[in-house]
């Protein structure tokens, strides 16, 4: 943790975005036994593509790919937090199926940013 704590590492998986080159990652987190995750945890899902790969449906692609990793691991829904300016990453994860949820402050130790927080019903 930023203040030099420490905190169970939770399951997670990070893969790569790949189409013959790298184009990003993606990053699915998760407790075994519930859809719930610790407060520490931003969300179950992070994702970032490469600046020169974007607008080309890699992440829109990657978290459908997530998702239905999420479902095989037993998970009822999905929490995913955005940039409250970063509109890209809205529309993805609202045309794979997410719905607003409100604003989350991220703690000053995380870098105190305004985000977004978002919810997918698996």
């Amino acid at each position: 943790m930023p203040d030099g704590t420490t905190r169970p590492r939770i399951p997670g998986m990070f893969l790569w975005m790949w189409d013959g080159e790298f184009c990003g990652s993606l990053s699915l987190r998760w407790q075994n036994g519930t859809s719930e995750l610790p407060d520490y945890c931003l969300g179950h899902i992070g994702y970032s593509v490469v600046p020169w790969k974007r607008r080309r449906g890699y992440a829109t692609a990657a978290l459908r790919l997530a998702l239905a990793e999420a479902r095989r691991r037993g998970l009822d829904h999905v929490q995913i937090t955005a940039d409250r300016g970063n509109l890209p990453s809205h529309k993805v994860i609202l045309t794979n199926g997410g719905r607003l949820i409100g604003p989350r402050h991220i703690d000053p130790a995380y870098g105190e940013m305004d985000e977004v927080m978002f919810r997918i019903d698996l």
